[in-house]
């Protein structure tokens, strides 16, 4: 090669680096200009996220407290944390050592820990749930390297059943913890509260920063709830119950106490009934709803004491109006009979009453006529809800009614063919009770705020729907009735208790008519002219015994006579 050519050789290598040289600056200068003003956003956002922290510090969920007269709390409801051990496994180097020692501790297999253990590709994973500070001190005695404590609030009912269908309970929807029937689930957005959150910069371990910018947001903590519900009430309440429902082989049963002067619940009791913390162990989710509110009956005669108040109040009838009870009346191509069949000649409406005959519920109605019968009916309350403040209320059928056929308001005079509520009747009877004043029920007494701030529920009344003279009226006749029936088991000596049994055949789903299964009624409320409770016991499908003055008679005269010494009501029959 000669001088000239070698010169050139290294001219031209010489300009190729030169080029590649500018081609790479301008390449990184592309980058950085693309990365600083094009993607600055992007990347401003990135390096933010790196160093920021940004966590949610969530609300502490409200308790629930039952009460008794005097104000006293019992705990019904409360959240606390639980603790879920989490590991991953490539971490541990000895899992059959690690296994042993959690098998011993857990009482479980260690072949259980094993296959979670050795599970080298899965970065996280949860050995244990629900794990209590006291076992956590007990697992960090074993000074396994690897493991993890993850918190988790869980909701506690430390009186298990009791109370259960009042209470709901909380549980998993969507993916989140809420509240699930009950008060749990009316009251859940004053229980839950509001989350807060960090905002601020992180080290490289991801731990907050002393320095730099913070931006805290309190939580506000869930409000507590106490209910009206009496603690003492509802223990009495649901041994009687769950007596009552074994002795006679109800299929269900069902009790609600209130306060008819102001519409206060104090006892509700459904049984069957479930676990709120064993919730997810019930195979048939019909056994959450509460009949009380979320189902409709043909209650049967207890309904006759509305039918006679209507007349009552119209100046229509009094309690020693008469009629010639033949035992039977036809109506179209239909014949209506008492319940033993049988023709008791004169009777008085008050009699009526006393010996429940169907024939003289018909025969007041006829007499109240179909536009009254049924504006009373809409004014006490059926075939709407009553407000109360728990989830799922049904409103009740009474659409018979809209058709204006004789038969369907012969039959409604005494409880058949239209649907009602326990909560509805117990309502209605309140108000006969009260003066015939009607209020709005209600379970929870007050809310109390973090703060310790109290918001009372005040008692709200619905309207007066029969004259306070009326009231008094029927309250002799149902008076007369405890008197004069139930073998005089159903009273307290020294004291007026009105009171009235329903006997209801259960309507037939897959055909027209009605089952040979009936459901037994008792309602009633004492001290009859200045009442402090009203009691509604149901039991579905019993056997052994067709009537409900015969089933329901001694369960009713004991938490009668409870309540009224708990009450420490002095004697009102002078």
């Amino acid at each position: 090669m000669s001088k000239f050519d070698f010169q050139q050789s290294v001219k031209w290598r010489f300009i190729a680096v030169l080029s590649l040289f500018f081609l790479i600056v301008v390449l990184i200068i592309s980058r950085l200009f693309y990365i600083s003003v094009i993607q600055n956003k992007y990347y401003k956002e990135l390096a933010e996220n790196q160093q920021s922290l940004n966590k949610v510090l969530p609300s502490k969920r409200g308790k629930i407290f039952f009460q008794d007269r005097f104000g006293n709390k019992k705990i019904a409801a409360f959240s606390a944390d639980v603790y879920s051990i989490a590991v991953s496994p490539k971490l541990i180097k000895n899992p059959q050592d690690t296994a042993s020692a959690l098998s011993a501790l857990f009482k479980k297999s260690q072949d259980f820990y094993i296959s979670k253990l050795s599970k080298s590709d899965d970065p996280y994973e949860i050995i244990e749930k629900d794990i209590s500070e006291e076992m956590i001190d007990s697992v960090n005695k074993l000074k396994i390297p690897g493991l993890v404590f993850v918190p988790s609030p869980k909701r506690f009912y430390p009186n298990a059943r009791f109370g259960a269908h009042a209470l709901g309970f909380v549980g998993f929807k969507n993916d989140d913890l809420s509240g699930l029937y009950g008060v749990e689930k009316q009251y859940e957005k004053e229980m839950v509260g509001e989350a807060g959150a960090i905002e601020g910069e992180k080290d490289a371990s991801g731990f907050l920063l002393a320095i730099g910018k913070r931006i805290i947001t309190e939580p506000v903590n869930g409000s507590d709830i106490v209910l009206t519900i009496d603690h003492n009430i509802q223990k009495k309440a649901e041994e009687e119950l769950i007596l009552t429902k074994e002795k006679w082989g109800a299929e269900v049963a069902s009790i609600l106490i209130l306060d008819p002067k102001i519409g206060k619940i104090l006892a509700m009791a459904t049984f069957p009934a479930f676990d709120p913390n064993e919730y997810f162990k019930e195979k048939n989710y019909q056994i959450f709803k509460n009949p009380l509110i979320e189902s409709i009956f043909e209650l049967g005669s207890v309904f006759k004491p509305i039918t006679s108040a209507g007349a009552l109040n119209e100046n229509l009838i009094n309690p020693d109006t008469i009629y010639d009870d033949t035992g039977a009346v036809k109506i179209g191509g239909y014949t209506i009979k008492n319940f033993d069949n049988k023709a008791h000649g004169i009777q008085t409406v008050t009699q009526v009453l006393e010996k429940s005959l169907n024939t003289g519920a018909v025969f007041i109605q006829k007499i109240l006529g179909k536009d009254k019968f049924k504006k009373y009916v809409d004014n006490f309350g059926f075939g709407r809800p009553t407000g109360i403040d728990l989830p799922g209320e049904v409103a009740g059928n009474i659409s018979n009614l809209k058709y204006y056929r004789d038969i369907d308001y012969a039959t409604a005079s005494f409880g058949q063919g239209i649907a009602v509520t326990p909560i509805q009747m117990a309502s209605a009877f309140a108000a006969i009770a009260n003066k015939g004043k009607m209020m709005k029920p209600y379970i929870v007494d007050k809310l109390i705020d973090e703060n310790g701030n109290e918001y009372v529920i005040n008692p709200e009344e619905k309207g007066q729907i029969i004259k306070p003279e009326t009231s008094e009226t029927l309250s002799k006749m149902l008076v007369s009735v405890v008197r004069n029936g139930f073998e005089g088991k159903a009273g307290v000596n020294g004291y007026f208790v009105a009171a009235k049994t329903g006997t209801a055949q259960i309507p037939s789903f897959d055909k027209r008519g009605y089952t040979t299964d009936v459901i037994h009624t008792f309602i009633g409320y004492a001290p009859a002219f200045n009442p402090k409770f009203l009691v509604y016991i149901q039991i579905n499908k019993p056997s052994g015994n067709r009537f409900a003055s015969n089933t329901l008679t001694i369960p009713f005269h004991n938490i009668i006579e409870y309540l009224l010494n708990y009450y420490e009501i002095p004697p009102d029959e002078k």
